[in-house]
């Protein structure tokens, strides 16, 4: 049976952890802030980048330090929080190995729509998918909200937002669904009540 592998409380996030995102995702479009802190991320708009706590893999990934974004207070979002992250990689066992360099191991492993994939608890979830990338690169997030899913979409699609329907997730018991036309992946998942 599948459970969470995310840490119900904040206090439990192991360390290293991811600190900080950056996508090119326009946060204010979805009535976020533009920086804004998603359980223990801060989501900041820009070209890809992320933060850890102490070091990061070595993944050629840029901090957000080197990108041209200033990173503000977060205003905290209550209700809404960061699932997990995806990252591409070209091979999964050599970023297996990258992330046990900083004292991670895999959680689980299985096949994601028919790709090797391995996930980590690093605050959120980051699932690393093995994909035909030249290089590793962040593709996107699962956000996960409190509020009913239906509700959420029907909101943003009366801003104008493509959304996917409603549906059942990987997750047994949980449902999701996808923004489409944006510039890095994003989905909104409910909550896992097992936790």
């Amino acid at each position: 049976m599948y459970t969470s592998l995310l840490p119900p409380k904040a206090d439990l996030i192991p360390a290293p952890h991811l600190t900080t995102l950056q996508l090119p995702l326009p946060w204010e479009t979805f009535g976020f802030p533009s920086q804004w802190l998603g359980r223990s991320v801060h989501l900041v708009t820009g070209d890809p980048a992320w933060d850890w706590s102490d070091v990061a893999p070595a993944f050629g990934i840029p901090a957000t330090e080197d990108t041209d974004t200033t990173l503000e207070e977060p205003t905290h979002v209550q209700g809404w929080a960061v699932d997990h992250i995806v990252l591409l990689v070209p091979a999964l066992d050599e970023a297996v190995a990258v992330f046990a360099e900083i004292g991670l191991d895999p959680r689980l492993r299985m096949q994601v729509r028919d790709r090797p994939a391995a996930f980590f608890r690093a605050g959120p979830l980051v699932e690393v998918v093995e994909s035909p990338v030249r290089n590793p690169a962040i593709y996107g997030v699962t956000l996960v909200c409190d509020e009913p899913l239906e509700g959420v979409a029907l909101r943003w699609r009366s801003m104008g937002l493509n959304i996917s329907t409603v549906h059942s997730a990987i997750q047994p018991g949980r449902r999701i669904f996808t923004v489409h036309d944006t510039e890095a992946g994003l989905a909104v998942l409910s909550p896992d009540r097992a936790l």
